[in-house]
């Protein structure tokens, strides 16, 4: 219960001016009121916050709050997400936005160039996942920024644990309409396991649901190099998959688990 929700004159000036948007920045404030002062527009955002009317998500940042809480209340966690670092959605909260999935995730993932970091608000946790030159291939949808739905994948194939593991990733892609000759591109600088590790679940959705196109697996098989393993942190201890010089340490019926027992 926020004790006082009383505004002062200017407090109220700013906030009727602020209110019908999701999050505002102290920058743009200073743009709508050039007679206010930088430090005179920190204390009315601090005392607004306070007073459960704006809630602090990073320096500079506030999420407004449509009714005053000491709480975060949290329409839009994507857009929040996209407020708190600098990058764009991807992985399994990609996959969400594009309705490839249909469960609603509590982590919502960013990537981004060069952070990782963690931040927890109300009951979401907002995990930025620095990428490198790899984070690239973004769009405009649904007001935020997003891995187009090509470099989604790429980008779950690469880290598969933040897209929800190999199940949710291939139960997306037979869903999905997906651009190969842009999924490919990606694939040119990167290693040989990882295409191996793709090619052979790309292979295997292909032999139940006649998903993946022929050339598209040539495209994997001609990069095969050397001995590798599908869950490179997993066990020692699976079938070894000759053709793509892979060790198959989940298993098929994991791998398309939504398949087998959907």
């Amino acid at each position: 219960m926020v004790k006082n929700i009383y505004l002062s004159k200017q407090e109220q000036m700013v906030f009727n001016v602020i209110s019908s948007s999701d999050i505002v920045y102290t920058d743009e404030i200073d743009d709508i009121f050039p007679s206010l002062l930088p430090n005179q527009i920190n204390k009315i955002c601090h005392s607004l916050s306070s007073k459960g009317h704006l809630y602090r998500l990073k320096k500079g940042t506030y999420m407004v709050q449509k009714k005053p809480s000491d709480l975060p209340i949290i329409k839009n966690p994507y857009r929040i997400a996209s407020a708190l670092f600098k990058g764009y959605i991807g992985f399994s909260t990609a996959l969400r936005l594009y309705d490839l999935i249909d469960y609603e995730p509590f982590t919502i993932f960013i990537v981004t160039e060069n952070k990782s970091a963690e931040k927890i608000i109300g009951e979401y946790t907002f995990k930025s996942v620095a990428m490198g030159k790899k984070a690239s291939g973004m769009t405009y949808y649904k007001d935020v920024y997003i891995s187009t739905i090509a470099k989604t994948f790429f980008d779950c194939f690469y880290k598969p644990q933040y897209g929800g593991g190999y199940s949710t990733i291939t139960k997306a892609l037979h869903d999905a309409d997906i651009v190969w000759d842009e999924f490919l591109d990606h694939f040119d600088f990167a290693s040989s396991s990882l295409c191996q590790r793709t090619g052979y679940i790309l292979e295997l959705l292909s032999q139940e649901a006649d998903k993946i196109p022929e050339e598209v697996l040539q495209y994997f098989r001609k990069r095969i190099k050397n001995n590798t393993k599908l869950l490179q942190s997993g066990s020692g201890k699976g079938t070894y998959i000759k053709r793509w010089m892979l060790l198959d340490n989940l298993g098929k019926e994991n791998i398309l688990s939504w398949w087998y027992h959907g």
